[in-house]
């Protein structure tokens, strides 16, 4: 599905179709879309430009040290109607091969803070970055999600309900293609971050 159009609110809807949020799962937020679709359709600023080049390149870092699976929770005044300052992103990963339990995988986030620590990620990527472990505690997993979804599902402020956009991170080549989409002269790399670390 592509992305909605915002509403006359300037936000994208909660839900889409004609059956209102009781309808098929595709039809309610979070929407599943391609990085590529997300810039075509919301990269029409410079700054919305820069943001989406530092989301590309987190994105690509990540697979880089083996986060190549799992998914993105785009939301925040990015994906509003509205010139953002950042993109929040709650990314849902898979542990890399090897990274068996909590603490190799705090080694390892430790490791690589300035891909997962939130005030660094904000200052490198321009991203509000927000990091949850699908292969945890199922409870945990469910409280979390809970937490997040109830958090972005609704506009700060005034507590309007509106959607938020979902990518898959098993995808280089549409991050790629993404690339060239927003900058179409720029020499980008065949391929954004290795898929099979």
């Amino acid at each position: 599905m592509p992305i909605p159009a915002f509403t006359i609110d300037g936000v994208l809807p909660p839900y889409v179709g004609p059956d209102g949020p009781g309808g098929t799962s595709e039809d309610l937020s979070p929407y599943v879309v391609s990085a590529t679709e997300v810039v075509t359709t919301l990269g029409g600023s410079d700054q919305r430009k820069t943001i989406l080049r530092g989301w590309l390149r987190h994105r690509a870092a990540l697979r880089a040290i083996g986060f190549s699976r799992g998914f993105q929770w785009l939301d925040g005044s990015f994906v509003e109607k509205k010139e953002p300052r950042d993109l929040d992103v709650v990314t849902f990963f898979y542990r890399p091969r090897g990274v068996n339990d909590p603490t190799a995988l705090a080694r390892l986030l430790r490791d690589h803070i300035d891909l997962f620590g939130r005030t660094q990620v904000k200052a490198g990527f321009a991203l509000d970055f927000f990091p949850v472990d699908l292969d945890g505690s199922p409870e945990t997993l469910v409280n979390l999600s809970r937490y997040w979804l109830g958090l972005f599902s609704h506009r700060r402020g005034d507590d309007l309900w509106k959607g938020m956009l979902q990518v898959r991170l098993e995808n280089p080549d549409d991050d790629t293609a993404a690339l060239v989409a927003l900058d179409p002269l720029a020499d980008v790399p065949e391929v954004v971050g290795d898929s099979n670390p």
